[in-house]
């Protein structure tokens, strides 16, 4: 919600509200700060509670005392403080990503034959189906194992072949190697990004990835993690990625990607010298089964701005679990 008036005005207004709505309007409170309306069935699915029915959750955002600040947009709800959180606002980004997916369509065909990728998933606003005017397409890569860093190589310098480095049709923050699915940083930022990610390329080993991360139910008890997975279930590799990857020694390619590790680690030390060493591990994990690579602290800003708006209505904070496997 936008207005510390109006923040200040319906505090009491929580107070009053079932669980339900409590869980209802915590929910819309996450998403105002997208400036992101939701469907009935999408509350639900990003509810922080279970033991109801998305037909409840309709009741409640439809009842008082929530009505009284929430309100009803063409199958929407969202606050009536926010003039930018609108159905018309939103179908507009649902337009512009209808767009987007047709060139992510093509990227994919090209990132699938890149030697060493065992899957590919879409993330952050396209997955969720909405697409900014300033919105890119990011990536979600599951590699082979062992080989998360020669892929990422590849794939870095075919985006600088291919598209000058442009990071809007063609962004890479996330690899994950196919021996080490589970993510470490549990927190509902986390949660929602996993649970929305949509596969474009094996859909089994996305719905892998999505299960032995299950640790999202602790926010989100009532997100499915199971997808289709009869398409691409064995994610069939191409005549072109297997030859590519016979190429390459298998010792030498033991020894190139520790290699790799190592130099993507001293280029972001020297590119983003101005971050302590926490800050820029955090933004840049590199280990030999994960890389992130995200140039501002946003998940850390979004966490913050959210417990502060759950703080100022009274309501406990949103849990932060951090269990790292970089050791392990």
């Amino acid at each position: 919600m936008t207005s510390s008036r109006g923040t200040n005005s319906h505090a009491s207004v929580v107070e009053s509200m079932s669980p339900l709505q409590r869980d209802v309007f915590k929910t819309l409170l996450y998403f105002d700060i997208f400036n992101h309306p939701l469907r009935p069935e999408e509350i639900y699915r990003f509810l922080p509670s279970n033991s109801t029915t998305a037909e409840a959750v309709e009741r409640a955002c439809t009842s008082e005392p929530l009505l009284s600040i929430i309100r009803s947009d063409s199958g929407f709800y969202s606050f009536r403080s926010n003039p930018w959180s609108t159905s018309s606002a939103r179908l507009s980004k649902e337009y512009r990503a209808a767009k987007l997916l047709k060139i992510a369509s093509l990227v994919t065909a090209i990132i699938t034959r890149v030697p060493f990728v065992r899957a590919v998933g879409l993330s952050g606003e396209l997955a969720k189906g909405v697409a900014s005017e300033e919105a890119d397409i990011d990536f979600f890569v599951v590699t082979a194992s062992e080989r998360l860093w020669i892929c990422r190589s590849m794939l870095i310098a075919l985006k600088k072949i291919l598209l000058f480095n442009s990071k809007k049709y063609f962004c890479l923050n996330h690899f994950v190697s196919e021996d080490r699915l589970p993510f470490d940083e549990r927190n509902i930022y986390t949660a929602i990004e996993i649970v929305t990610i949509q596969p474009v390329s094996n859909h089994a080993m996305i719905s892998k990835y999505k299960r032995q991360n299950n640790w999202v139910h602790v926010f989100l008890p009532n997100a499915p993690l199971e997808g289709d997975e009869t398409r691409e279930s064995r994610g069939r590799q191409s005549g072109l990625q297997k030859f590519l990857e016979k190429l390459i020694p298998s010792r030498f390619a033991d020894w190139l990607d520790g290699k790799l590790m190592d130099f993507w680690r001293r280029v972001w030390k020297k590119r983003y010298h101005q971050l302590t060493d926490a800050e820029r591990n955090r933004l840049f994990r590199c280990t030999a089964f994960l890389s992130t690579a995200y140039g501002t602290d946003f998940l850390h800003r979004i966490l913050k701005t959210y417990n502060e708006r759950l703080e100022s209505f009274h309501l406990p904070v949103s849990l932060i679990i951090r269990q790292s496997n970089d050791l392990a």
